[in-house]
């Protein structure tokens, strides 16, 4: 019982807000175009300064863990060529296969992750989760814009595509967070005392925006079309996935707060992101809107249970 209890205390406050911004759009107090412009203000501000302020924070001399790092960019590489492979084979649909290779391997990590390590283990113990969090950035970004690039609808030339992807990728306010924060923390550069406590109160608003925003989203009437399609990413990516690859981590040694991370890497539901890039991409957005909502509700039953059994057999 007091597992099952400390398990739900873990992703109840996920629960909580997320099931807040739900209520606030069901009483019609929030519209799309306002939530439309709450998410460009979460993506390019409030998560930037919650990277930001995370990163510069970790002391990358003394906490700085390379077998965790390096691990972790190579499961994500692994995942998404296998994936590749995988779906080119049994997919001819290029849109539908490009989803399903993203939501293989890039997760919603950033906002589940900190609150998840925040809830288990302390303020004081988030080590783990934040020094993973370049890790995710930097990779779900760079293999995201490759996917995207090769089943890419747009007419303009490889050549074209690559060119402006690369400037989007070096524009990423998020990606520009973390390569700063990394540089900060590296330089031991302190900020005054006036700045810290700014970036500290934003950076304290981006994950429960982040998951009120999730939670106003969630519209069970937009789920159409062929939701045997959308169920499948969701097994893909929230038991399959982290089912693999959890025990392959507690084979090579994790445990604790280090486990705690890559569950969260591997069992998040599909980033906000994905929908974001196939918009912008015209890679079947209704589909990748289906998916991110559907595993967003799946993900907290998912997640407990991880939670669950992993702490039912001493992992954390």
């Amino acid at each position: 019982m007091d597992i099952l209890l400390s398990s739900f205390n873990t992703v109840s406050p996920i629960l909580m807000i997320s099931g807040i911004g739900w209520i606030i759009a069901r009483f019609k107090k929030l519209d799309e175009h306002s939530i439309g412009v709450l998410n460009k203000i979460g993506f390019n501000f409030l998560v930037p300064f919650l990277i930001f302020n995370n990163t510069m924070a970790t002391d990358f001399y003394t906490d700085f863990n390379p077998r965790l790092i390096i691990v972790s960019a190579l499961a994500i590489f692994a995942l998404m060529i296998a994936s590749w492979v995988l779906f080119g084979l049994t997919m001819k649909d290029r849109a539908r296969r490009c989803i399903f290779i993203m939501g293989a391997f890039r997760t919603n990590y950033v906002i589940y992750a900190i609150s998840i390590a925040i809830t288990m283990f302390g303020q004081d113990n988030v080590k783990s989760a934040v020094l993973l969090v370049p890790v995710a950035i930097l990779c779900f970004n760079f293999f995201g814009i490759i996917v995207l690039i090769y089943h890419s609808k747009k007419s303009e030339n490889v050549a074209e595509s690559i060119r402006r992807t690369a400037i989007d990728f070096c524009k990423n306010p998020q990606i520009l967070a973390a390569v700063f924060g990394i540089l900060f923390s590296l330089a031991r550069i302190q900020l005054p005392q006036f700045l810290q406590g700014g970036v500290s109160l934003l950076a304290g608003t981006a994950s429960p925006i982040s998951l009120l925003l999730l939670g106003a989203q969630l519209d069970f009437k937009k789920l159409t079309g062929d939701i045997r399609q959308v169920l499948a990413i969701c097994m893909m990516r929230l038991v399959i996935i982290p089912a693999i690859m959890i025990p392959i981590m507690i084979w090579l040694g994790f445990r604790g707060p280090d486990l705690a991370a890559l569950l969260i890497m591997f069992g998040a539901p599909l980033a906000v992101n994905c929908l974001v890039m196939a918009r912008n991409y015209n890679i079947d957005p209704p589909f990748a809107a289906q998916a991110v909502m559907l595993s967003t509700v799946l993900s907290i039953p998912s997640i407990f249970i991880f939670l669950t059994v992993l702490t039912g057999l001493g992992m954390f």
